[in-house]
């Protein structure tokens, strides 16, 4: 038995792959042949899930000495595997996994490959993995961008951000404006009367412009917004 195994090991190639299938029922695979793959709804993920379901920065699978660890990374809605909520999994052949609205089947298949040469036998081949994004929404993706409120009462609560010029914030106090442009979306601090208005955490000056970029927050007037780009209702 030890040298049939040996001899599996020595002749066959692991192929580990994602099934990723979303709420309208399209789905596609993915081979996993990277050390780390990101995954969540912002577009600098390995792998892109646009759905408001999805945290910016939901969960990475990486390689640990040749296992393949998913890790959920805080996100608010949580990642599942086979219907229970994990933080660290090993991830094994037929894995359900669910993270927001999509539903990620994790596969592993062996396929006959050559003995390799002895010049290239510590050489680990790199590709990164295709990012998802719905073609039909391309054209939504790239114009328009919302606010959600991620504190307070109205927590959860969604505004598109479709007008040339979007202000926040209360009158009388701290205000500030997003503008939409053709190079992306840029907020302008215009008065903070009561307390700093701060973005990502970071106390911002009146007047002055910063471009966001999805995932980013927003504190003003006592609410703290996420700022979603690319958004689709």
């Amino acid at each position: 038995m030890l040298f049939s195994e040996n001899l599996i090991k020595k002749h066959k190639l692991t192929m580990p792959q994602l099934t990723v299938t979303a709420e309208t029922g399209e789905s596609r695979s993915l081979s996993l042949s990277a050390n780390l793959v990101s995954i969540g709804r912002r577009r600098d993920n390995s792998l892109c899930l646009p759905h408001l379901s999805v945290s910016g920065y939901h969960a990475r699978i990486i390689d640990d000495k040749g296992c393949l660890i998913l890790e959920d990374l805080g996100s608010t809605n949580g990642t599942s595997v086979n219907g229970r909520k994990i933080e660290k999994h090993v991830l094994l052949h037929s894995d359900e996994v669910t993270i927001g609205n999509y539903q990620l089947r994790y596969s592993e298949t062996y396929v006959s490959t050559p003995e390799p040469a002895p010049e290239l036998e510590n050489v680990t081949p790199m590709r990164s993995v295709e990012p998802i994004i719905d073609p039909h929404l391309e054209q939504i993706i790239s114009e328009v961008a919302a606010l959600k409120i991620a504190s307070g009462d109205k927590a959860g609560s969604v505004m598109p951000l479709e007008k040339a010029v979007t202000t926040v914030g209360k009158s009388g106090g701290d205000v500030g404006a997003i503008a939409k442009k053709s190079t992306g979306y840029y907020f302008l601090p215009m008065n903070n009367a009561n307390n700093a208005i701060k973005h990502n955490g970071t106390d911002l000056q009146p007047q002055v412009e910063i471009k966001l970029a999805g995932g980013d927050f927003i504190q003003i007037s006592g609410e703290h917004l996420e700022f979603i780009y690319p958004f689709y209702g």
